[in-house]
């Protein structure tokens, strides 16, 4: 049975593949589980016009690329981009605080499975792989392929479906890529799997958190990054750090006693956690607004867009106020 669905052509924007954006060509870099080290973080903020952004599967869009090639070949010299041919489709989102060696290992074992798999790199830019310590952080953020601990083993759950597979980790990354080509052989035009595409059970996934950690967790420290943009002064701050994880949240985790650049919010109980948006004027040219200009709390979580796209929009119980030619209007959905 065929799995039917988008047609047109996946434009989402990679390293090699730049988006011609209000604002010039934007560039995409995935960043498996959210891992980098200063010194890629310092190369994309040398790279780019002046902003980076932090997107909702911790992954850096990098704007204003001065040179697109030259972009591309930085990247890559700084191990960036492992596989060409691979480069938008390492979407994998994994639990932020668990920085244990077998976790982030079973992490970068998937990342190098799918880079393995030359027909993987027809999966959509959209597809989304998960990895979750069990804790349900990353769980609930609609992955397409999610692995989630149980113990010392992982269960496999394919879109909103648990393949009731209790597996140790290669044999679940194993199984992470078999559902994947699955997929793909099934596939006519899709970019997501959809809900009943794999027999099993429904999946018991918890609700999408609707902020990031920011504080103190052990050996490390979370930072919010305000509407997820830093400024290039900022990403050169950080990049003295000797390692540094994206979060699904906006937020950063860093070594504690690591410097951080002014802006960022190290306070729990800031309302900005609560607060996302989309780019909004003048970087989008479908924009009605100046969104991140006009974003701010309103005392509960919530996103502002420039347009009825609602790019950017977290998961979860989020109010929508969407720019319109009369000003903002709240979202029914």
């Amino acid at each position: 049975m065929a799995i039917t669905g988008q047609s047109s052509r996946d434009v989402c924007p990679g390293a090699l593949q730049v988006h011609p954006a209000a604002d010039g060509p934007l560039a995409r870099v995935r960043l498996p589980g959210g891992d980098l080290t200063g010194a890629q973080l310092g190369v994309l903020a040398e790279a780019g016009g002046g902003v980076l952004e932090l997107t909702s599967r911790a992954n850096v869009q990098v704007r204003g690329v001065k040179e697109p090639a030259g972009f591309a070949a930085a990247v890559a010299a700084a191990g960036l981009l492992p596989s060409p041919s691979h480069e938008r489709v390492r979407n994998i989102v994994a639990s932020p605080l668990d920085g244990s060696a077998a976790f982030r290992g079973v992490v970068r074992a998937l990342d190098e499975a799918i880079c393995a798999a030359p027909e993987l790199a027809g999966l959509s830019g959209r597809f989304l792989f998960a990895v979750d310590d069990g804790s349900g952080d990353v769980a609930g953020l609609g992955a397409d392929v999610l692995l989630i601990a149980r113990g010392d083993r992982f269960a496999v759950v394919a879109g909103t479906t648990d393949l009731e597979l209790r597996l140790p980790p290669a044999e679940a990354i194993h199984e992470a890529v078999h559902v994947a080509q699955t997929f793909l052989s099934l596939s006519d035009g899709a970019w997501r799997i959809p809900e009943g595409a794999f027999p099993g059970v429904p999946a018991d996934l918890p609700k999408p958190r609707t902020s990031g950690y920011v504080g103190d967790f052990g050996d490390a420290t979370g930072a919010l990054v305000p509407l997820g943009r830093l400024t290039a002064a900022q990403a050169r701050v950080l990049a003295e750090a000797a390692w540094l994880r994206i979060t699904p949240w906006r937020t950063v985790l860093v070594p504690k006693g690591t410097r951080l650049p002014e802006g960022l919010i190290t306070d729990p109980e800031s309302p900005w956690l609560q607060v996302t948006a989309c780019t909004g004027s003048p970087g989008c040219a479908k924009s009605l607004s100046d969104v991140q200009a006009d974003a701010r709390p309103i005392g509960s979580p919530v996103h502002w867009s420039g347009c009825a796209r609602r790019c950017g929009r977290p998961r979860g119980e989020v109010v929508d106020l969407i720019a319109t030619p009369s000003g903002y209007q709240r979202s029914a959905s």
